[in-house]
């Protein structure tokens, strides 16, 4: 089929890349890293707003809690 054709070598190629923990050095893994890295340099802090929205919702969580226990007490004698 003429047009289907790229004049540019393959930008990923089994063996162009060693790692040190013995990883397999296939196309695929390099794709996935490129892809790790790529959303890594979208979101750099990414995990450190994970671990504080965590934290905002465990607060949240046990405020939410104290105040039902507060609303029963301070409520638990008057009548409906």
């Amino acid at each position: 089929m003429p047009g289907r054709r790229i004049g540019m070598i393959p930008p990923l190629v089994d063996g162009s890349v060693t790692y040190d923990d013995k990883t397999p050095q296939t196309i695929e893994q390099y794709a996935q890293d490129v892809a790790a890295f790529l959303m890594w340099s979208a979101e750099p802090h990414l995990n450190q707003r994970k671990s504080v929205g965590m934290g905002v919702i465990s607060f949240l969580v046990v405020f939410a809690g104290l105040l039902y226990f507060v609303k029963r007490r301070i409520w638990s004698h008057v009548e409906h």
